[in-house]
């Protein structure tokens, strides 16, 4: 699927919105950090979607080309993979 050319035309113009709320009511606002974690990121690069929206650990609005973004931040999830020794498939 990956290899389609018109999937690979649709995703050039595609603009990835990440967003995360904390469930604290309390808090004046309440999104979170949401950068892609890395194995995130590396889907989201074969893929080939083009630009990255997402919040920063400030609670700012970042913008980016995905060629312009990087990150070596695993996710909890995953980190809960590694220590149980579960290896994901990937497709």
């Amino acid at each position: 699927m990956y290899n389609d050319n018109k999937f690979k035309r649709k995703m050039r113009k595609m603009t990835l919105y990440v967003v995360r709320f904390r469930s604290e009511e309390s808090s004046e606002c309440n999104m979170a950090h949401s950068a892609p974690c890395k194995h995130c990121f590396n889907k989201i690069k074969q893929v080939g979607i083009k630009k990255l929206i997402y919040i920063d650990s400030d609670g700012n609005i970042q913008k980016c080309l995905t060629k312009n973004y990087s990150t070596n931040f695993i996710s909890s999830g995953y980190k809960e993979y590694a220590r149980k020794n579960i290896v994901l498939q990937y497709y």
